[in-house]
């Protein structure tokens, strides 16, 4: 039987939050109204069905994101220069970040203009290093569409029909379907040389 949304609402509820804080039910309102709606459902039973898909995308969440709690400081000095201490960034960036957080046109410009923008109109000779950082994490979040579309292409070549497919052979696929070259056909057999057979 299919279960009404809030049902299912209230049963990511439960899995999500621990038993402890389920028993606070100011805090959940929603879950009283369910209980008294449907006193005879057996959420318990349900709450199993739903944790392990629950546990899974958490997991994959987890797994996903990971990589973005390595370069977190990175992307704090790159979107918040002028909140980030000095101390806690790598050396080659602390004089050029000083400088730039001192200088009062520069903050306003922050506040006015888009990250990209705000990095592109810094001065070359004053701010190198800091300009070489933007471009780095810029670089990164290019488009949440290319990174979508690879993940997509990742899992349609690495599917379980394809098990002798190693980690260079799915680089080597992911990097030709990625790319956007469109070879030109027609006039490639006019710049070869014809030889003559014998």
């Amino acid at each position: 039987s299919v279960l009404p949304l809030q049902v299912v609402d209230v049963l990511l509820v439960c899995v999500v939050f621990p038993p402890h804080v389920l028993d606070m039910e100011p805090h959940f309102p929603a879950l009283s109204e369910i209980k008294s709606a449907f006193p005879k459902a057996d959420l318990s039973a349900k709450k199993e069905k739903y944790a392990s898909v629950i546990t899974s995308l958490v997991t994959e969440f987890n797994q996903r994101f990971q990589d973005f709690s390595v370069i977190e400081k990175q992307i704090k000095l790159f979107s918040t220069p002028f909140l980030v201490d000095a101390e806690e960034v790598e050396e080659s960036l602390q004089l050029e970040l000083i400088e730039m957080q001192c200088d009062d046109s520069l903050k306003s410009q922050h506040q006015l203009l888009s990250l990209p923008d705000f990095y592109q109109s810094l001065d070359h000779a004053k701010f190198p290093l800091m300009r070489r950082h933007a471009k780095r994490m810029m670089s990164l979040f290019g488009s949440t569409y290319i990174c979508e579309q690879t993940f997509s292409l990742l899992n349609q070549n690495k599917s379980r029909l394809r098990s002798r497919m190693t980690d260079s052979h799915l680089c080597e696929v992911l990097r030709v379907s990625t790319t956007k070259l469109s070879p030109d056909i027609p006039s490639t057999p006019k710049n070869i040389p014809y030889k003559l057979l014998h």
